[in-house]
């Protein structure tokens, strides 16, 4: 039986015990204030980013071939015969990208998987990979389910965040009407079409109701699904996570895994404070 490593970037907000708990492979994503570079995830607590964030819009970039390489050679170290690398979507971050090209230079011994989707969402497929593989299946057989639960679409991010002001600054507005919207107090609902692209799917004029419209969607599409992965996530907003996971507790207790986390520090950098959201992997 083939053993596989499964390594995942993390801008998909896999929570920090669960690299440990599934047995997967941090793949760091660099944030980079004026006077300081970290490594998402490892040199820098999510409190301290959002002290930094408040003073400064840093940048955020990809890890650089040589990077992904020494965590790939690791994975075949500790004895893995084949390796995965999960990523957030192509269309939102270079990582896929650069995976690929390193890749490239493993006969085939290194898959790569674009989720088409954002944080936990796509988190939630290291979850998946993990699980698969323990039953026994290969890297090709791990990927074409996978596949086919993306082009399904069970795996779904919808969030909320007060203001557009970072995600138009950081370039990552996709097809969201950004402008128009911050001048109308309208909030969107948020999520990544088939292609990994940010669009709207609602439009509410006030936080509190786009909430309470994010709860709606999530039970609507939830109602007639027996096992699925849950989470839900917030941006230095711990009052908004507490009034959806109340909102949704009987959703919360239906969950297979159930994640609650503050995003990561790469997706802070574009949301900004303030966001809520909530994902699933329907099974």
């Amino acid at each position: 039986m083939s053993k596989v490593g499964i390594i995942i970037d993390t801008a998909c907000d896999l929570p920090k015990e669960a690299y440990e708990e599934l047995n997967v492979a941090m793949l760091p994503l660099w944030v980079h204030f004026s006077d300081k570079s970290y490594r998402d995830q490892v040199d820098i607590e999510k409190d301290e980013f959002y002290r930094l964030l408040d003073k400064e819009f840093p940048k955020t970039s990809t890890p650089s071939p040589i990077e992904i390489k020494e965590i790939v050679d690791k994975e075949f170290a500790f004895g893995a015969d084949e390796v995965i690398i999960i990523t957030l979507s192509s269309r939102l971050s270079g990582a896929n990208n650069l995976a690929n090209l390193v890749a490239m230079d493993y006969d085939g011994k290194v898959k790569v998987f674009d989720t088409k989707n954002i944080a936990i969402g796509s988190g939630f497929y290291a979850y998946r990979a993990a699980e698969l593989r323990d039953q026994g299946h290969n890297a090709d057989e791990i990927i074409k389910i996978m596949e086919d639960d993306r082009a399904k679409m069970k795996s779904r991010t919808y969030f909320v965040i007060p203001e557009l002001t970072n995600l138009i600054n950081g370039g990552r507005i996709g097809k969201v009407k950004g402008v128009i919207g911050q001048l109308l107090h309208i909030k969107p609902i948020i999520t990544c079409d088939a292609d990994g692209v940010y669009y709207d799917t609602d439009k509410v004029r006030g936080f509190a109701k786009a909430q309470r419209r994010l709860v709606d969607k999530i039970k609507d599409e939830l109602k007639d699904t027996k096992d699925y992965y849950l989470s839900i996530c917030h941006g230095a907003n711990p009052e908004a996570l507490e009034a959806v996971k109340d909102a949704l507790k009987d959703e919360v207790a239906r969950a297979k895994i159930y994640v609650e986390e503050q995003i990561a520090p790469t997706l802070a950098v574009h949301t900004g404070r303030g966001l809520v959201g909530v994902a699933y992997y329907k099974l």
